[in-house]
């Protein structure tokens, strides 16, 4: 039975579960209904093969992406892989006929390691996990294609910068995957107690028969962990239950007849985890060739590890860092606005004093201004922090920039600036974010009544459609200094602006960030007689579906 759960879009929270060997997904699927509008009625389809479920894209307007990769051919799905058809996220939960547990859900009577003493542990094979044990001798075929793809598997997990316990369930998909096992635990050792805790615990069915194991749970002999860990040494007991050698701990005889593979995970000499792998012998007897291969699997799992640690510690330096940049921005701003709302405060006080309705009036006009500049702030911070989705409905763009002309006209006629709005009566209406686009519009009209030179200034603001293209295009061109070449490509970056301490950098960010969201894009361009023109291009049929089978728009 394959298991979808849906982090993002309309559907979010529900689990999709069928048991079908083949699974439509779309808009227009029985088995597992999605509302999204961005998603074709027939988006893609689930494929049971070969104990395990391919993805294959049908061709869908938006694309199928796969763990942000789009799906360009049938893909064989792991436990964890991300699935985004349009504005829709889903994670695949694996197959529940294999259970499944990691971190804090394992529950605490699942494994559990036996007090066996280390005196008689002797060891029936071993591969040394170190730089070494990475050269093997060439194997068979059937274990060279094995090898190759579980390396190729593993590189691809090192390379996502997962988090730990992400990566150790991406490990245990890929062993289960390639190698032969019933039940598989990875310990990870903790780092204040240095105790080895079980963080990812996988086997095949049911939690076992009460006649392997002790309360129907996995056993795994303390006498074999403690020696992985004390020599850095991976081991194979090819019969548990027969070799003296190990019969100091219980459990290897609670493990009734199976093989196991047990391999340190390494990372600059000092063992941070273990691999325990154990199959039935009725199943499969694991060999050496397996043993160097999980323990190599363990040593690179160690590294990974090791990478993963140092590059979140320097994020989480770069975030502090980032965040001390942010709030040196914004308290030079929200300065600027309270000394400006203190003095016209101070203007309306001495206007009262002298019952002098003029001045007091003069000096409201000074704190409405910094509250509207306030008010902004909050609408940019708020939009720059989250991802939103917008709520589109049929609106006219052309009533959006009269208003915004409205609203700003009485700035620009206190500046003495020229605004004029050259709209095209031809724009339809499209389906918009009302808030969205109304902020956009504003964010660079105001940009534009900055850059402009009081009495001199001109801004234009004009609408045209596309209808060859299905756009609509909304233009803000003034007459201002226009944009140095060395900061176009800076613009649109969060808290960058060349306003000094006036500007708080987040306008043009937002408005790209909001526009992108709606489909459209957002370009500077140069006007022929100087000054600087923001351009915003917008699709007219992103929105809602002209038919049942029509999807929305690209997905973000």
């Amino acid at each position: 039975m394959a298991t979808l759960i849906v982090l993002q879009g309309p559907d979010k929270g529900r689990t999709l579960r069928t048991s079908d060997d083949t699974v439509l997904l779309g808009r227009g699927s029985d088995q597992v209904p999605l509302t999204d509008q961005t998603i074709s009625r027939r988006h893609a389809e689930l494929t049971l093969s070969e104990g395990g479920w391919v993805l294959t894209d049908l061709n869908s307007a938006n694309g199928t992406y796969l763990n942000g990769v789009r799906v360009q051919k049938p893909t064989r799905l792991k436990h964890g892989d991300q699935i985004r058809l349009g504005s829709t996220l889903l994670v695949y939960a694996g197959d529940e006929s294999v259970q499944q547990f990691s971190g804090g859900g394992i529950p605490s009577d699942l494994v559990t390691l036996d007090a066996g003493s280390l005196t008689d542990a002797a060891v029936v094979s071993s591969v040394p996990s170190s730089e070494d044990s990475i050269v093997m001798a060439a194997p068979e075929t059937a274990y060279a294609v094995k090898a190759w793809n579980v390396m190729r598997e593993l590189t691809n997990v090192i390379g996502s910068l997962l988090s730990t316990d992400q990566m150790l369930a991406r490990v245990m998909d890929i062993i289960f995957a390639e190698v032969e096992v019933d039940r598989g635990v990875i310990f990870v050792r903790d780092e204040q107690t240095e105790e080895l805790l079980p963080e990812v615990v996988r086997f095949r069915g049911g939690r076992g028969a009460p006649a392997e194991t002790e309360a129907g749970g996995i056993i795994a002999s303390r006498t074999i962990i403690n020696h992985v860990v004390g020599s850095r040494e991976g081991v194979l007991c090819s019969n548990a239950v027969a070799d003296k050698r190990f019969q100091s701990g219980k459990s290897v005889q609670n493990l009734g007849m199976r093989s196991v593979i047990c391999a340190p995970i390494v990372a600059r000499d000092r063992v941070l985890g273990i691999i325990h792998l154990d199959c039935p012998f009725t199943r499969h007897t694991y060999n050496d060739y397996e043993l160097r291969l999980i323990t190599l699997v363990g040593y690179q799992t160690g590294l990974a590890i090791e990478n993963a640690r140092l590059v979140q510690s320097h994020l989480e330096r770069e975030r502090l860092a980032a965040a001390g940049e942010t709030v040196a921005y914004l308290s030079h701003y929200i300065k600027n606005i309270l000394q400006g709302m203190r003095a016209g405060a101070d203007v309306v006080q001495r206007g009262l004093e002298r019952r002098d309705l003029a001045t007091a009036a003069q000096g409201w006009r000074i704190v409405q201004r910094n509250l509207d500049r306030s008010y902004n702030l909050m609408l940019n911070m708020l939009a720059i922090s989250k991802d939103r989705e917008p709520r589109l409905e049929p609106l006219q763009v052309n009533r959006i920039v009269e208003e915004v002309v409205r609203l700003v006209q009485k700035e620009a006629d206190d500046k003495q600036v020229v605004l004029l709005a050259d709209l095209d009566d031809t724009v339809p209406a499209i389906p918009l974010d009302y808030d969205g686009i109304h902020q956009v519009v504003l964010n660079i009209v105001t940009n534009a009544l900055d850059a402009v030179q009081p009495d001199r200034g001109i801004i234009n603001v004009r609408t045209r459609y596309d209808a060859a293209g299905r756009r609509v295009l909304v233009a803000v061109q003034d007459n201002g200094p226009g944009v140095p070449p060395d900061a176009r490509e800076r613009i649109f970056q969060p808290f960058y602006s060349s306003k000094g301490h006036a500007g708080t950098g987040l306008g043009l960010a937002v408005a790209r960030k909001i526009v992108r969201e709606l489909g459209g894009e957002i370009r500077l361009v140069d006007p022929p007689d100087g000054g600087a023109e923001f351009q915003v291009t917008l699709p007219t049929t992103s929105g809602l579906p002209d038919k049942a089978g029509d999807t929305l728009g690209p997905p973000r």
